[in-house]
């Protein structure tokens, strides 16, 4: 019996591993996407790709939840995990959206700037993800890499301000303006939610010690 239930608790690591790497490749699309300038329309496609794939392998994961008697972890801690995973790819596609809704005239560096940090917040994450599977002798490593996000968050609050703080004081343009507003207050929203699975992932960690 028990031979047959452990296998498929792999299948959470292995969705959860499968999902990282498409919010890496998603992260590093948009990247390109701002450092290129428009047309963003094939860009966006992809990371839409990128984002619908994920979407399935969430769907899935937490079909396998409900149907898993036993699971690694507490399975709020695996909800949490799978929500936030998509979270982060759902907020990097909607960034990649309003670049091809909006069209922004020229690319502002701070925003590329943002999305450097968005992609080793990525990174970050799904390094910890796969540190997951051993869990008990990684732990210092994950609460490392915890704290290095945190500061990574920092830095991006830091940068989404200056970047602010300059569009107030330069762009000339209320159109321009509205357009780069929004659209770094999402790339920032992105590096928020790659702080918030780095904060779940360290709540496991804590209590599994």
């Amino acid at each position: 019996m028990l031979r047959s239930i452990i296998p498929r608790e792999q299948v959470f690591f292995d969705n959860f591993e499968k999902i990282c790497a498409l919010m890496t490749k998603a992260g590093q699309q948009l990247r390109t996407m701002l450092e290129k300038g428009g047309p963003y329309g094939e860009a966006a496609h992809r990371i839409k790709g990128l984002e619908s794939e994920a979407d399935e392998l969430t769907h899935r994961s937490i079909e396998t939840l409900h149907k898993t008697f036993v699971t690694p972890l507490d399975r709020q801690d695996i909800l949490r995990l799978i929500v936030g995973l998509d979270d982060i790819l759902d907020t990097t596609e909607a960034v990649s959206s309003l670049l091809e809704l909006y069209n922004p005239r020229k690319t502002m560096q701070e925003a590329r700037r943002l999305a450097d940090l968005l992609v080793e917040g990525t990174e970050k994450v799904a390094v910890m993800v796969g540190l997951l599977r051993q869990l008990s002798k990684q732990s210092d490593r994950l609460r490392a890499l915890a704290v290095d996000l945190n500061h990574l968050e920092n830095e991006a609050d830091q940068a989404y301000q200056q970047a602010i703080a300059r569009l107030f004081q330069e762009e000339n343009d209320p159109k321009e303006l509205i357009k780069w507003k929004d659209i770094l207050e999402l790339i920032e929203a992105a590096t928020d939610r790659c702080e918030d699975v780095g904060d779940i992932i360290e709540g496991i960690v804590l209590e599994n010690a």
